[in-house]
């Protein structure tokens, strides 16, 4: 009897955690007017279609997620999603805890397919605060907005869009991923304020744009050959505008102070390549782009003739061993250039007198003849 009673208490134990769900973030409202408050949200909108052997599909799953209760207190037209927002005493704020959707795309007929996707996240950790503050907007988390007008405000954002194709066999694709990491935004007594990704703070300023370090790049590949060209700006850091007029930071490790009209960003790099299958002719890819293919020299011209390999002295330069050395000859005809020298097309053969002097005195003759004639006439 005593272990039924075991069982059945185990039972109900396994049962209870297996089904029990993520705690609801809870909604508070205090003094506040027309306050718009939702929990976690998750949608996976699909459809998808099959006739005559062609199939097409779509689906779009979307989420906001967040930990922490939504407030709002003596506050007007407040918006939260998800969790860990909070409005005090602010109008027309929108705050949203960490957003992902990962919209899709895919079809195919006779053989042939194709799918494109573009996943994407905006996310950042802690909470969202806007305290007296007007048109306060907060994405992720990790936003903090106070005294402040026109603020928007983001944490780390990721996407990465991308198509792939398989056409006659031939496997083709492409992304375009891009990237603003950080954490942690911060606007007091600021107007006009846009900061991306984390590690910003604006104080007492008016149109600021941040953002935390920005990594971006395309790639693509068809068959046995791939190239991609990714790109970073900056390498972490904070940016940080305090009584500025205009300044603008990217990258991280920016410091703007009493300055208007102030344009600061990290370190850019860039690093293309490319590569095709084995066998194919390798491509030599630089920071700045392709390496010219002319920088190679011709096989042609880099095989040794024959006559020069065997040791055979060429004719014209025929030397006797132990004897005195003499210059070495040339052609009958051939302008005597230094060696090394580029060859020089305004000297008249056989002379090496410059050309341009026989012209001059050329037409200098003809001028005086046409002179003489017109003045006594024939």
């Amino acid at each position: 009897m005593k272990a039924k009673c075991l069982l059945v208490a185990a039972t109900v134990v396994a049962l209870t955690l297996g089904t029990a769900q993520t705690a609801l973030a809870d909604n508070s409202s205090t003094g506040s007017i027309g306050a718009v408050q939702v929990g976690n949200v998750a949608a996976t909108p699909s459809a998808g279609t099959s006739q005559s052997g062609t199939t097409a599909a779509v689906s779009a799953p979307t989420s906001i997620a967040g930990t922490g209760d939504n407030t709002a207190s003596n506050s007007v037209g407040a918006v939260q999603a998800g969790g860990g927002n909070m409005s005090s005493g602010s109008t027309g704020s929108v705050q949203s805890s960490p957003v992902s959707s990962s919209p899709s795309a895919s079809a195919g007929a006779s053989g042939q397919s194709a799918s494109a996707g573009a996943p994407m996240t905006v996310g950042g950790s802690g909470s969202n605060t806007a305290s007296s503050s007007t048109g306060a907007v907060q994405l992720g988390g990790g936003n903090s907005s106070a005294g402040s007008g026109g603020v928007a405000q983001a944490g780390s954002a990721q996407a990465a869009p991308a198509v792939g194709a398989s056409i006659v066999g031939e496997a083709v694709s492409a992304s375009f991923p891009v990237g603003v990491s950080g954490s942690g935004n911060n606007a007091t007594a600021s107007n006009g304020a846009l900061q991306l990704g984390g590690g910003n703070t604006v104080a007492r300023s008016s149109l600021a744009a941040q953002s935390g370090a920005i990594s971006a790049g395309s790639s693509a590949g068809a068959g046995g050959t791939a190239a991609s060209n990714p790109i970073t700006v900056g390498s972490g850091g904070t940016n940080s505008a305090a009584d500025s007029v205009g300044s603008a930071q990217v990258g991280g490790g920016n410091t703007s102070s009493g300055s208007t009209g102030t344009v600061q960003s990290g370190p850019v790099n860039a690093s293309p390549s490319g590569g095709g299958s084995p066998g194919s002719t390798p491509t030599s890819v630089g920071t700045f782009g392709l390496t010219s293919p002319l920088a190679a020299a011709s096989p042609a011209a880099a095989a040794p003739t024959p006559a020069a390999a065997a040791g055979v002295p060429l004719q014209g330069n025929g030397t006797v061993e132990g004897g005195p050395k003499r210059s070495v000859r040339k052609t009958f005809g051939q302008t005597k250039t230094p060696a090394g020298s580029p060859p020089v097309l305004d000297q008249l053969p056989y002379t090496g007198l410059g050309l341009l002097l026989f012209v001059v005195l050329g037409l200098g003759l003809l001028a005086s003849g046409l002179g003489t004639r017109a003045r006594f006439g024939t």
